[in-house]
């Protein structure tokens, strides 16, 4: 049954990119979604556990990421989102970026990415 969901799913949404098991770090989802995000209570408990004032200044009090800590208006790409080299982009806070980076692509975005790549559950 799985098998052929993910058939179907690859017929109907086939694009260039192979199926992958993990991200291909281009970074369009960052440029893409980064000031249309909000933070979890979760994200909020950790990055206060965790002494992140550079995070918690960047919501704002409705919970939408990431916003300039003085202006409060929302930042789009993503304000930490760093240049690997010409291809790869990467998270500057990986080891606590939000859960809403942390579960995409979701089954909302039918698993694929901005780049077309499917996901491997």
């Amino acid at each position: 049954m799985f098998e052929a969901l993910r058939q179907w799913l690859q017929t109907h949404f086939h694009h260039a990119q192979t199926e992958q098991t993990g991200c291909l770090c281009c970074g369009r989802c960052c440029e893409s979604f980064g000031g249309h995000l909000h933070a979890s209570a979760r994200d909020l408990a950790r990055w206060q556990h965790e002494g992140r004032e550079d995070l918690l200044s960047r919501v704002n009090r409705l919970g939408w990421i990431w916003v300039d800590p003085e202006t409060k208006q929302l930042l789009d790409p993503c304000p930490f989102l760093l240049q690997l080299d010409e291809q790869r982009k990467g998270c500057m806070i990986n080891e606590t970026k939000p859960d809403i980076c942390r579960d995409y692509p979701t089954l909302a975005h039918g698993h694929h990415c901005l780049s077309g790549v499917f996901l491997k559950l």
